[in-house]
């Protein structure tokens, strides 16, 4: 019975710290939105600039693929899995061999703020 709680309470403390970090902070996201330079090749709207508008993008990919993305992003366009193919589809870009995305390394709390950024501005 002990271990069975100690287990429990351990699940729970893991998971309840890993919502909040993937919550992200929306202000510093905001900051990281322009000192990374992502205004520069994307809108919030469906607007294409460089890359693509992300309106919605929040709700059409997944919390998971789009943080693999934001890390890696040639690494999970070569990987042409089920998302990344329904990116490609939906950008035009199925023929091409890499992504034009360039960005700065990011760290995984970087990605949960611009995440939260972009969530709460439409994307």
């Amino acid at each position: 019975m002990k271990k069975s709680l100690a287990i429990a309470l351990a699940l729970a403390f893991a998971f309840g710290y890993a919502g909040m970090a993937a919550a992200g902070d929306a202000a510093n996201g905001e900051s990281l939105w322009a000192s990374k330079k992502c205004k520069n090749c994307h809108n919030m709207d469906a607007k294409k600039k460089v890359g693509p508008g992300l309106a919605g993008i929040t709700k059409k990919r997944s919390a998971e693929w789009l943080t693999k993305w934001l890390l890696d992003p040639d690494g999970v366009f070569a990987s042409d899995d089920a998302e990344t193919a329904a990116m490609k589809k939906d950008n035009g870009v199925e023929a091409a061999k890499k992504t034009k995305m360039k960005i700065a390394k990011l760290s995984e709390g970087e990605v949960a703020d611009l995440m939260a950024y972009i969530a709460a501005n439409g994307g």
